[in-house]
């Protein structure tokens, strides 16, 4: 009986050990479970942070792709040009960095190109048609040909500036009609007035937007040279034509130094076009001279043939109106020689013409 009850107490003092040691392994496994769970759970919030900061960022990618080529159609639709630009070069700085980081696939990347050169073609179109109209006013029109130069098409900016000038005095000719019984010279005064201020301001415009770039220089001078032979055209036609083929020497001359006026006052913007215009009237001012000196000599054979032949000083009034100026004193002398009527109404014929020439 007493062994008996000494081995239940040790069997008891085993259970109970047996308990202590349970209840620990148990506490130790209880314990790492739960630091793994920590730190799985860290690892799990930082891999979810990263994922959700790379979703937001291609989320906010992927929506600027789908806003911007909506935003573009509306800046284009109210004629916001500045705004529309500056979009433009934000749209090709993200194709540039997709391009280097690969962050937009290659579909993506193809439509957003097209869009961006789409809108830039359609931009295009609004200033070209913009700088086209002639109601335009000038300052809209350089702002138009600017922003045109910006898209990288600058050649052809210049041309519509140039072609714009032109097309406004065009309009405005369209009120000037000369008939065959209007005065020579105000026609060429008021066509002058309209084609040079043109061209004046076109050289302006040009030098402001483009600079002294030789190949918009060399446009220039040759589109002005195309105007100023249009413009001496229209001269011939409808003031001097009439005036040489009747020999009306002074009307052809006054017609000619107009236009040669209002000329001369592009030299200061380095356009030189007189020698132009002296070519194309120098045919017309030759044919009413000759005009002229057949006149003179029809003239002076009938004078010689009714002529008494007395030999008389010239009249007082005629030698001080018939003198030109650029006759010096010494020489003078000559025209008090004596003459006949005849030879003297010969050189008042001739000091005449030479007056209305220089």
């Amino acid at each position: 009986s007493k062994e008996i009850s000494d081995l239940e107490g040790e069997l008891s003092s085993i259970r109970n050990l047996l308990s202590t040691q349970a209840a620990l392994i148990h506490g130790l496994a209880e314990g790492v479970h739960i630091d793994s769970l920590s730190i799985s759970n860290s690892d799990d919030f930082s891999v979810n942070a990263t994922s959700d900061s790379e979703d937001k960022e291609i989320s906010d990618l992927d929506k600027w792709l789908v806003e911007f080529p909506d935003l573009l159609d509306v800046l284009l639709a109210e004629r916001r040009v500045e705004e529309a630009l500056a979009a433009l070069d934000e749209g090709e700085r993200v194709v540039s960095e997709a391009k280097d980081l690969k962050s937009i696939n290659p579909s993506a990347l193809l439509s957003l190109q097209n869009s961006i050169g789409e809108r830039r073609q359609k931009l295009a179109d609004q200033l070209a048609e913009a700088a086209c109209q002639p109601s335009t006013r000038g300052v809209e029109l350089r702002a138009s040909v600017s922003a045109l130069k910006k898209l990288g098409d600058g050649p052809h900016a210049h041309s519509l500036l140039l072609n714009a000038h032109q097309q406004r005095y065009q309009y405005n000719m369209q009120s000037l009609r000369p008939s065959s019984t209007s005065y020579g010279g105000a026609y060429t005064a008021a066509l002058a007035q309209l084609v040079f201020s043109a061209v004046a301001q076109a050289a302006s415009d040009s030098l402001a937007i483009f600079g002294e770039e030789p190949a918009y220089t060399s446009e220039l001078v040759m589109w002005a040279t195309k105007q100023t032979e249009a413009f001496a055209l229209l001269v011939k036609r409808h003031a001097l034509a009439s005036s040489a083929a009747a020999g009306g020497l002074r009307a052809a001359a006054e017609c000619v130094q107009i236009a040669l006026g209002h000329c001369s006052l592009l030299e200061a913007r380095g356009l030189a076009l007189c020698p132009v215009l002296l070519k194309l009237f120098r045919p017309s001012v030759e044919q009413a001279l000759d005009a002229n000196l057949k006149r003179i000599q029809e003239s002076t054979a009938a004078l010689a043939a009714a002529d008494d032949w007395v030999l008389t000083y010239p009249p007082t009034s005629n030698r001080q109106t018939s003198r030109p100026s650029s006759i010096s004193i010494s020489n003078t002398t000559a025209f008090q020689h004596k003459l006949t009527s005849s030879a003297h109404r010969f050189n008042l014929m001739v000091q005449v013409r030479i007056s209305v020439l220089t």
